[in-house]
């Protein structure tokens, strides 16, 4: 200890460890109401969890990336117990983050209206391989250095929030109305790399944003986030985690197809990255700090009873097969924006039905949320954000706007900061006020799918920020 420093303490170590977490087929899939709840029929790709460890002064921090939809309060306190079990002093809950990569074709692991309930089973599968892998995470700690590149990937996303002439807000690429605006898209593919002191590869953390809604069939893949990683951890040589940047208003432009159309669009995405191996700089990778909050969100007011009750009615009627009568059209214009059907098309009844029942099960628990005279509780949102050094991630359990990702990005101040999406537990969309007042599924849907009572309210995402700022400044 020359000086009387010990060196260790300014060195950061890093490991991570990988574990298969296919869930057997059959089970159903999360993502699609167009699904229906049918069986998978098929693996495409393995689904994985990559565990990074990162230690500095003998304490250890745990990113653990799945290849999930997303993850409920009850899976993820399932997966800290098992960790803290089995990794005892070494694991601290504070020093853990939990995060989804997005795909739309993994097993159910947040409850969401229309799918079925999740597997007892395959939750224990999962909390066995998340231990797994970070024990081998820890096992590979190595002293490491901290590689950095940024490149855009133009032309292969594109905001699905389109403001029509005629008021809708659609999420087609091509709508058949002409489109007044649309939002932004962050469409910049950022790599950290570590490395050992031989210059071999650690591990790789790819931040990009970007919906893994590519493909819409009976089969249990990865999508484009678990593909994309997959191929940029081969570039590199070592294991990749895919961190979910601000992609809850950003589709790829293959929607909802099939596995042909997703890998090329991985291909054409990989076109653009040749030269990013060389385009790494190394950047400061100490110091290693961390931090988290609950931001209690309030709710909108709660509709009126008699508007609920009649949404119920028409979507039970609908539920029926009723998909003609004039009285329920207006509710039939609600499952357009869920279904994405246009105006005065007749959709495909089962399809419809299924919805229906669906939203009618939402709209009752709207219903029972306002039988009591008690305000609706906040809805916790956790965020944290670590600092790696020159590198500042900032996880968030929702999914995010592309606005809301610059905003998180200009906070920065002479270091690079990441919004990581869709961690845990995820609580489902936190729009931007501006995109409250246009609509559109995000904004009048989605809540109801992820069985919120009410959206949140308009000064949510502006809080979000905030918070994030004020830790930023903290680590």
């Amino acid at each position: 200890m020359p000086g009387g420093i010990d060196i260790r303490k300014r060195v950061l170590e890093v490991g991570c460890g990988v574990a298969d977490i296919t869930p057997d087929i059959g089970t159903s899939l999360s993502g699609f109401i167009s699904r229906q709840n049918r069986s998978s029929v098929r693996v495409e790709d393995p689904l994985e969890v990559r565990v990074l460890a990162m230690r500095q002064n003998r304490e250890v921090q745990f990113l653990v990336s799945c290849d999930l939809l997303g993850i409920s309060a009850s899976l993820e306190q399932q997966m800290l117990a098992a960790l803290e079990g089995r990794l005892g002093t070494d694991f601290s809950r504070d020093r853990c983050v939990v995060v989804a990569t997005h795909t739309h074709s993994a097993p159910p692991t947040s409850p969401l209206e229309g799918e079925a309930d999740p597997d007892p089973h395959y939750w224990r599968l999962l909390c066995d391989q998340v231990v797994k892998a970070a024990q081998d995470g820890k096992r590979r700690l190595r002293p490491a250095s901290l590689h950095i590149a940024s490149t855009r990937v133009p032309g292969l996303t594109y905001n699905r929030r389109a403001v029509l002439a005629d008021g809708r807000v659609s999420m087609a690429l091509d709508p058949e109305a002409p489109v007044l605006e649309r939002g932004p898209v962050d469409d910049t593919l950022t790599v950290l790399v570590w490395r050992d002191e031989q210059d071999r590869v650690l591990a790789v953390g790819l931040h990009f944003a970007c919906h893994g809604v590519a493909v819409c069939e009976q089969s249990i893949g990865s999508d484009i986030p678990g593909n994309l990683a997959r191929r940029i951890g081969e570039m590199f040589g070592g294991p990749c985690l895919y961190l979910q940047g601000a992609a809850g208003d950003v589709n790829p432009v293959t929607v909802a197809g099939s596995r042909p159309a997703m890998l090329a669009w991985v291909e054409r995405c990989m076109d653009h990255l040749q030269s990013l191996s060389q385009a790494l700089r190394p950047v400061p990778c100490t110091p290693l700090r961390a931090v988290s909050v609950e931001v209690p969100l309030a709710y909108k007011a709660l509709p009126q009873r008699s508007v609920t009750e009649r949404n119920i009615v028409n979507l039970d009627r609908i539920a029926q097969g009723d998909v003609t009568s004039p009285d329920v059209q207006d509710t039939l214009h609600l499952l357009a924006g869920i279904m994405n059907f246009r105006p005065g098309e007749r959709p495909d009844p089962d399809k419809a039905a299924f919805a229906a029942r669906a939203l009618a099960n939402a709209e009752r628990r709207t219903l029972a949320a306002g039988e009591t005279d008690e305000p609706l509780p906040f809805c916790p949102l956790r965020v944290s954000v670590w600092r790696v050094g020159q590198v500042t991630l900032a996880f968030v359990a929702a999914e995010i706007f592309a606005v809301t990702g610059f905003r998180i990005r200009s906070l920065g101040k002479g270091q690079t900061i990441l919004p990581v999406a869709c961690a845990s537990p995820i609580v489902g969309y936190v729009p931007d006020r501006a995109a409250m007042e246009k609509g559109g599924y995000e904004v009048e849907h989605a809540w109801r799918f992820y069985r919120q009572p009410a959206p949140f309210a308009p000064d949510s995402e502006e809080r979000l920020v905030k918070t994030i700022e004020s830790l930023a400044a903290k680590v």
